[in-house]
């Protein structure tokens, strides 16, 4: 315990006479090396657990000695361990609230110690948490899960878990293969009209997994006692209380109970995705929807999370072994700033190991940063659908998250004695941050902006299939010289075989039943003539076509087809482009410049600018002149620009003739100097150009961001 021995609130308590309930039992579990003492209330369902030097203090606790008598009692005999004022006031205060102790009295003295600890204000952020967090309890579950124990017996017992995992696969099958439905259905999710059946959705799946926490806390041989209403962010779900699950000895039986509401989540999930995959357009696939993605939500990014405080947590709290980890951890990580940065003494009382320290400072570190992100998507996702919810919800988290942690981190500056004692240390710290903030606010650093490109030559013909065919044959390698007329493809097209085969076989019929006419008079040679007539046309048309499956070269110049033989053998498309001969060599470089980006770029000179290409990023290529063309545009240079090329720039996936951006953007082009390149295979390249804009400091860098972030996403 950390030390304050004298606490302000202290004479409200001094004087009281309590003692523990008889209906309190104690067992000792070991988490790890560690050995604990765990307090249970079995009238109440009250749990408290205690360190041996708390237990040892909280066992001295009777009604025959007023609270201040224990205390200094405990002072004279363990000085080293006992605690001060304030953290026996609190040790009394969470017995009392965990329903372990009596007032010695009646009820006057009861009522004192109640306005005790009223009277203890809490933080700001605290009473915030708990209104924002509130619980209603409301029934006493016991019965009901005594008389549902067979059932329960069977809703964990082996085949039945089995099930739960066969249906889980099954379902992760239907979701693979109509995943692009689900994720379009998902945007509607939270509009005005699907509200309250998210809200349904919500709540049913949520009794259910408290359902299943409490079902398996009785199955291991618990009792759940309280069940009640959570207004969660003033929504209201259901709760149960499983602090039973601190009386079992097995880590794995704590655990498990942690888990099974989401045994029950995937499994409700799995049977909500089945069912959207088999069901019409219409309210029930509506639903179905609604509890697959709330389901799944809730249980991947919440609660098996350990990062954050939900059952993910727990669980990994009574694997690791150590009870209350994120306390545990926020402890460790302070107790580490007080000796290695202040300087002080080590206060801990019990040593912790080197990889244990470590472990709890990653913990500490991660799940606060995993928790902030959290929350900035969770205030993006509502503020996409409601602005001013979004902003509000926003205003909250960013004063418990940030805000509030901060003026508690810094209470003890305030404090004459702490500033007496490290006022060296704290002007060094606080001259430091300083600094750093003035750095990064105001000091201008090397600024400079990428863009994503394409090279192309000037002067090329771009070859396109005149018609559907199979690839079977890429005569010139990729850069090879190709001569006017030579032959650089072969394509082959099965069906107008086919067709002129057979085609053939009707034309000798019909010659046949011509010399037929004859020797019998000749009376409908006139007919089968004109029919034979047709057929020749289409044969001849059938012929040209099949020629046209050999592709010629244009005119003289160097082959450009870097990836063409990898679709040896592959069926291509009517108008697909296959490749480029290009004639001059004389290069010009593509870039995009997005709109948010236009301003601080569109009057850059050439010289302000430099080119690199794929595979020859060891050169940096000049340019002699560039434009900006004046007027946005969303049809891309190329695909090579794209995600699916390497690129960054987001494309339209809804255009399928020719490569479109998702947003609509400026072309830059920009001559090359390609003198130093002695690969003559640019062309087709996907590339960046380097633009040196004026020095800018990081806050101004950051504040552009933000803006043009609100302007781009909410158009203010």
């Amino acid at each position: 315990m950390a030390k304050q021995t004298f606490y302000d609130q202290w004479h409200r308590i001094a004087e009281l006479r309590i003692g523990l309930r008889p209906s309190v039992q104690v067992r000792q579990q070991r988490y790890r090396e560690d050995v604990y003492y765990v307090y249970n209330e079995v009238i109440h369902a009250g749990f408290f657990r205690a360190r041996p030097e708390t237990h040892e203090l909280v066992q001295r606790i009777r009604p025959n000695q007023t609270l201040h008598e224990v205390w200094r009692t405990f002072v004279d005999i363990s000085p080293k361990t006992a605690p001060g004022q304030k953290d026996f006031f609190d040790l009394i205060a969470a017995l009392y609230r965990a329903n372990m102790v009596y007032v010695e009295g009646g009820v006057s003295e009861e009522r004192l110690l109640e306005r005790a600890l009223q009277k203890k204000r809490k933080p700001l952020a605290a009473r915030i948490s708990e209104l924002l967090f509130m619980r209603v309890p409301l029934l006493d579950p016991e019965p009901m899960l005594k008389r549902l124990l067979p059932l329960i017996n069977v809703i964990y017992s082996l085949p039945a878990i089995l099930v739960v995992l066969a249906t889980c696969l099954w379902a992760g099958y239907e979701f693979l293969i109509s995943s692009d439905r689900a994720f379009a259905q998902s945007q509607n999710i939270l509009q005005m009209g699907n509200l309250i059946p998210l809200y349904l959705a919500m709540f049913s799946t949520h009794l259910l997994h408290e359902f299943s926490h409490a079902a398996l806390c009785k199955y291991y041989g618990g009792h759940v006692r309280t069940t009640g209403l959570m207004l969660l962010m003033f929504t209201p779900l259901p709760y149960a209380d499983v602090s039973a699950s601190w009386a079992l000895r097995n880590k794995w039986h704590r655990a498990a109970v942690g888990a099974a509401g989401m045994y029950s989540d995937v499994f409700v999930c799995a049977i909500a995705t089945i069912v959207w995959a088999y069901s019409p357009p219409g309210p029930l696939n509506e639903v179905a929807s609604n509890l697959m993605f709330v389901t799944a939500v809730y249980t991947v990014v919440f609660n098996a999370n350990p990062l954050m405080r939900f059952d993910g947590y727990y669980i990994l709290s009574d694997i690791s072994g150590i009870p209350n980890l994120h306390e545990t951890a926020k402890k460790q990580v302070t107790e580490l700033f007080r000796t290695k940065v202040l300087g002080e003494a080590r206060t801990q009382l019990h040593p912790v190991s080197t990889r244990r320290k470590s472990f709890l400072a990653a913990f500490f570190f991660t799940s606060n940063l995993y928790r902030i992100l959290i929350m900035v998507g969770i205030v993006k996702f509502i503020a996409d659908q409601y602005f001013g919810l979004g902003l509000v919800v926003g205003a909250a988290l960013l004063y418990t998250t940030f805000i509030a942690p901060v003026a508690k981190f810094l209470k003890p500056v305030r404090d004459p004695r702490f500033m007496a004692k490290h006022r060296k240390k704290v002007v060094t710290t606080g001259s430091v941050f300083l600094a750093l903030v003035m750095f990064v606010a105001f000091v201008p650093l090397p600024f400079s902006r990428v863009l994503d490109g394409v090279v192309e030559d000037r002067q090329k013909t771009r070859v396109f299939l005149p018609l559907n065919g199979i690839l079977d044959q890429v005569y010139p390698e990729n850069g090879d010289h190709v001569a006017q007329g030579a032959v650089i493809i072969r394509l082959r097209n099965p069906e107008l075989e086919l067709e002129l085969q057979g085609l053939q076989a009707k034309i000798s019929g019909v010659e046949a039943r011509m010399n037929q006419s004859l020797t019998e008079g000749g009376q409908t040679y006139a007919a089968i003539e004109q029919e034979l007539q047709t057929m020749l046309t289409t044969r001849d048309y059938l012929e040209s076509e099949l020629r046209k499956l050999v592709i010629y070269a244009p005119h003289e110049g160097t082959w450009v087809a870097q990836e063409l033989r990898a679709y040896s053998g592959q069926w291509l498309s009517r108008g697909a482009e296959v490749g480029a001969i290009s004639k001059s060599q004389d290069y010009q470089f593509r870039a995009i410049l997005e709109q948010q980006g236009a301003s601080e770029i569109a009057a850059m000179r050439a010289d302000e600018a430099t080119v690199k290409v794929e595979g020859l990023r060891a050169q940096t290529l000049d340019i002699p002149q560039l434009s900006v063309i004046p007027f946005s545009q969303k049809e891309l240079p190329s695909a090579a620009v794209s995600p699916l090329a390497g690129g960054a720039v987001a494309m339209d996936l809804q255009s399928r003739d020719t490569p479109q951006a998702a947003e609509r953007f400026f072309l830059i082009v920009a001559d090359l100097s390609s003198g130093p390149v002695a690969d003559n295979l640019l062309d087709g390249r996907r590339g960046w150009m380097r633009v040196a804009l004026p020095p800018r400091s990081l806050g101004l860098r950051a504040y552009d961001g933000l803006r043009q972030f609100f302007q781009k996403r909410y158009k203010l």
